[in-house]
């Protein structure tokens, strides 16, 4: 099969029989709006809003979020394999895209709500809560996300078509996470303070748009053809996933690197919060710029991409967001005092010109990958590569949102103030000379308003509480200041280091899709488009 050099990213339309319409195109990108929409916030604002609001501890928050990924992690070849060999009129990639976006969209409803009337106190009930609607939003993530990105990767055979494929798709997971942290950052500024209405309003957003995109997108977007001769069993498969070396050096890189941006979007609200002394609006405001200049981006990416190789691009990428995280520990309040804020959102910029490249090439690589084990065998496993992918960087994220906040607890870090008496200054009180002899006024005790209060009108005004600083130690300081910038930089260059030579090229792969299409006519198929 001939491949084409020009970029399919320049063309108005489809550039070559077999890519998508422009129209075609939208439609499937739309869904990941939703989706990135409620993405961020759940591992960014819902933990924090179980810890401050409903009423967890940190630990337990921590804890019941490592669960749910690693469960969910743990299911994902099972999905991923079963996805592949889903048989439906509809196809098997739309079958499984369409059912998935209903256990998603009801997750993300309940786990954005704690509405029942039930205190703070039973602890058992909120940490039930959170976990049970958090892994059906995990478990119906997963195989959206899965049925999604394997029809991506199916829908062109060529290396830079593909690169247009998630290029769109991730631009709107961008947009989507522009709305995110656009929507709180407009909800404040309009007097709505707090995590509270922003995950009200989160949730209405997702809970309309995604069951209707989703459907737009079964009935524009053709179903890519399914190019397996001889389905092979689940440990046949893995066999031979584990033996394609580019896949699993791939893999590691991308492991590496989500952990290194999971573990400062897990800490960014408490960094800007009690380092930068920033408040809810410098919050989202610094949010907003980093995925708006992702989005701004993308362009850059897929022109390097083109001039150089996708993995150079992306390992360039990687090395800019490096040369900006080395700076955060030394400009928190305590050292340059209200220049930290706009030496921060400096920083953000060129932070954020990485993230399109992390959202679009590694993704659009995986399906080179494939392509090396489809040459092999046969045999398309799409569907079971990327539940892989998706098992590994899962448990990536578990590690960094679990041990980043179980960390900061064991130095000390707090969530919030509060305003317990003192018991060493109570004990001077009362022990100073004197004391006893004095007078002890006796007053009435009023009754308390707060105990008129339902829960839910006590937890929407902690939900609703504008957040400010807290009085940490410099130890923790440290803590938050080095998990947040130094360990991802670490992470960071070793996926560089392991991706720089990287051997699948557009040379390589479109001797790939040759040798898949030698394969196809030899047991009696139509190559591929």
């Amino acid at each position: 099969m001939s491949v084409s050099t020009t970029s399919p990213v320049e063309a108005k339309g489809p550039k070559a029989k077999g890519e998508l319409s422009l129209a075609q195109l939208v439609a499937f990108a739309l869904p990941a709006l939703p989706v990135a929409a409620f993405q961020l916030p759940f591992v960014i604002i819902v933990p924090k809003f179980y810890a401050e609001t409903v009423g967890l501890s940190l630990t337990a928050v921590g804890v019941i979020m490592f669960v749910v990924r690693l469960i969910d992690a743990v299911l994902d070849p099972i999905i991923g394999f079963k996805a592949d060999h889903v048989r439906s009129r509809w196809g098997r990639r739309r079958t499984v895209f369409l059912g998935a976006a209903i256990p998603t969209t009801i997750g993300a409803l309940m786990v954005f709500n704690p509405f029942p009337a039930v205190p703070e106190s039973a602890a058992w009930f909120w940490g039930l809560w959170f976990f049970v609607w958090s892994m059906m939003l995990s478990i119906g993530y997963t195989a959206l996300s899965l049925s999604h990105q394997s029809w991506a990767a199916e829908s062109s055979p060529s290396y830079l078509g593909r690169n247009r494929i998630f290029a769109a798709r991730e631009v709107m997971v961008v947009g989507g996470t522009l709305v995110a942290t656009g929507l709180p950052f407009v909800l404040s500024l309009m007097g709505y303070k707090g995590d509270g209405p922003v995950l009200i309003s989160l949730s209405v957003l997702v809970g309309i748009t995604l069951p209707l995109f989703a459907i737009l997108t079964v009935f524009v977007v053709p179903e890519p053809r399914d190019t397996t001769q001889h389905p092979l069993n689940f440990w046949a498969g893995l066999r031979g996933m584990t033996s394609n070396k580019a896949f699993v050096r791939l893999l590691i890189a991308f492991a590496l690197s989500y952990m290194a941006n999971g573990v400062p979007g897990a800490l960014i609200l408490f960094f800007v919060r009690d380092y930068l002394h920033g408040n809810e609006e410098t919050q989202r405001l610094f949010l907003l710029l980093y995925f708006l200049f992702g989005v701004l981006s993308t362009p850059l990416w897929l022109w390097l991409s083109k001039k150089t190789s996708k993995h150079r691009a992306w390992c360039i990428a990687m090395l800019v967001a490096c040369a900006a995280f080395i700076w955060p520990p030394f400009i928190g309040q305590h050292f340059v005092g209200e220049w930290s804020l706009w030496l921060f959102g400096v920083l953000m910029l060129f932070t954020g010109l990485a993230v399109g490249a992390d959202l679009m090439l590694p993704p659009s690589m995986q399906a080179d990958v494939i392509d090396v084990d489809t040459a092999k065998s046969g045999e398309q496993h799409t569907g079971f590569y990327f539940a892989i992918w998706a098992l590994a960087t899962k448990v990536a994220l578990s590690v960094a949102l679990g041990l980043s906040l179980a960390i900061l607890a064991a130095f000390g870090f707090k969530t919030e103030n509060h305003g317990a008496v003192d018991p060493v200054a109570h004990l001077e009180q009362v022990q100073t000379p004197g004391a006893s002899d004095a007078p002890v006024p006796t007053t009435r005790v009023p009754v308390d308003p707060e105990k008129k209060k339902t829960e839910q009108q006590k937890r929407h005004e902690r939900g609703s509480a504008e957040s400010k600083p807290v009085k940490q130690t410099p130890m923790a300081l440290w803590a938050l200041a080095i998990l947040y910038a130094w360990v991802p930089v670490v992470l960071k260059l070793i996926a560089v280091a392991l991706m720089w030579n990287f051997p699948i090229d557009a040379k390589e792969q479109a001797r790939l899709r040759r040798e898949i299409d030698e394969h196809l006519k030899a047991e009696g198929g139509a190559p591929a488009a």
